[in-house]
């Protein structure tokens, strides 16, 4: 059964199992002075034996002595001489206070060179908590933004209006690096400050990528990384000291139906250009393709041209509200203009959560590897069940020592699984912890339930400060034709789609 076997997502462990895959901051202390002090020698001679007057000790005046004293004139006869003459003797009882030495030179430096270090201490310390929410790192609550419903009632706008509505919304990216790779791409505004979102590709074969954001008028900004996922193919910049961007209004991707008239807007091929558009309809609302070699995500396909430097760009309908985020297109002689957006439902999930944490930290994985086995495979392979054949349970799965390889699992939450969409789209609707019922049917034909917790699927992004290039290019990948919805019956590879690339 190996040619049947494929992975689920990363919600699922990634295996050897090949399935399609879609590219994408002392004062000194003042002397206390003693007016008219005496020599300290003097102050050492015997006490007068008179009431001491005239003393000002630390600016406190006492009263003046008296000048017909006479014990004062014989003892300063009989000490001085007669010619001895004094007026206001300033003589000063011992105290602690005059006894008081200033403090070293020495010991003044190092007090000031103290004071200093605290000082720019805090100010660095405050300074880059500041920085660190004000200029682009992460938002304590993260950065939410509110889905929109369609309009009911509302009659279409042409799609000149629709651009004048979202073209100060959507900026052309330039991606380089000290080396001077360069990339082009699109983004949208998310928030008035400068977030924009765009995919994690970009920058995936530009190391120590820098980037430069070009708005609707022209004017060039400098923007840093702040956070990506690669399984989602949703990254975050941040505007350096950014003001006055013009949000859009992000529309509900869940209200799009078939055969909807919807316009793609964004920079392809020149960031510095201004903003271009390409008209189409949704061909498909929740189409799930594999992103990677163990993921699948639901994209909306549209027939709307998506052209190198478009990813990132805006899918919008017609009612000016951006419904998608262009990521990339199936590439290939057979097929023609099958272009995928991710949903405005996903992206704001993950955005939240990249604004907050920097990564995506509550979506969930089973844990599994399978072969998907459907009413047809079931009659070729000669299953008396559709379901889920197990290849194997990774060690961190809650299933792992209860299910084997060879069980098929036949229901989750009670819904029979007549294809893998059944379980991914469960999966995908869940969050990391979350806890859901599978139906497990064993070789001896037994049926038994097992209660699963859904352990957390950490995406990394592509984003690297690396300088060395990356010389393995597995951004373009062959679909092999056993796990290809596109490919032929004839071993042909069905086309190549250029994920996450956007070409």
């Amino acid at each position: 059964m190996e040619e049947f076997e494929k992975n689920i997502n990363n919600q699922f462990e990634p295996s050897d199992i090949t399935e399609p895959v879609v590219q994408n901051v002392p004062t000194e202390q003042d002397n206390i002075t003693v007016d008219n002090e005496i020599p300290a020698e003097e102050q050492k001679e015997e006490t007068p034996p008179y009431e001491t007057v005239g003393v000002t000790l630390n600016n406190q005046d006492c009263e003046e002595p008296s000048q017909q004293d006479p014990q004062r004139e014989k003892y300063e006869e009989s000490k001085y001489g007669s010619y001895a003459s004094f007026e206001k003797v300033p003589y000063v009882a011992p105290s602690p206070v005059v006894e008081y030495k200033p403090m070293s030179k020495g010991l003044k430096v190092f007090a000031l060179v103290m004071a200093l270090v605290i000082l720019l201490t805090g100010a660095c310390a405050t300074g880059y908590f500041f920085g660190k929410n004000s200029d682009g790192l992460f938002a304590n609550e993260g950065i939410k933004v509110d889905l929109s419903a369609k309009p009911k009632n509302t009659t279409e706008m042409t799609a000149s209006e629709v651009y004048e509505k979202v073209n100060k919304s959507v900026v052309g990216i330039e991606v380089y690096n000290e080396s001077g790779s360069l990339g082009q791409a699109s983004g949208v505004v998310y928030s008035k400050d400068g977030y924009i979102v765009t995919n994690d590709h970009i920058y995936s074969e530009i190391p120590a990528a820098k980037f430069k954001i070009h708005d609707y008028n022209g004017k060039e900004y400098d923007a840093q990384y702040v956070a990506g996922d690669s399984i989602s193919d949703l990254a975050l910049l941040k505007v350096k000291n950014g003001s006055g961007f013009t949000v859009p209004d992000f529309g509900d991707s869940d209200d799009l139906v078939f055969g909807e008239n919807v316009v793609a807007v964004g920079r392809p091929s020149d960031a510095r250009s201004a903003s271009s558009i390409t008209k189409g309809i949704i061909s498909h609302t929740n189409r799930r393709m594999s992103t990677t070699s163990s993921y699948t995500a639901r994209l909306i396909q549209t027939d709307s041209a998506i052209n190198p430097g478009s990813s990132g760009g805006a899918l919008v309908n017609m009612y000016g509200q951006i419904v998608g985020i262009t990521s990339s297109k199936l590439a290939g002689e057979e097929y023609d203009s099958m272009g995928f957006s991710i949903p405005t439902t996903t992206m704001k999930r993950v955005v939240t959560q990249l604004s907050k944490n920097g990564k995506v930290e509550d979506r969930a994985k089973l844990g599994i590897t399978y072969t998907e086995i459907t009413s047809l495979t079931a009659e070729i392979g000669d299953y008396d069940e559709c379901g889920l054949l197990v290849a194997s349970v990774s060690e961190d799965s809650d299933l792992y020592g209860k299910v084997k390889k060879g069980d098929i699992i036949t229901y989750v939450n009670g819904k029979k699984i007549t294809d893998s969409n059944v379980v991914l789209d469960i999966i995908d609707e869940s969050k990391a912890g979350n806890t859901i019922t599978v139906t497990v049917l064993n070789s001896k034909g037994k049926s038994k339930d097992y209660k699963a917790e859904l352990k957390a699927n950490v995406g990394e992004s592509s984003y690297s400060l690396s300088e060395k290039n990356n010389d393995d290019d597995s951004s373009v990948q062959q679909l092999p034709n056993n796990n290809n919805p596109f490919g032929g019956s004839d071993g042909s590879d069905g086309g190549t789609f250029d994920f996450p690339k956007g070409e």
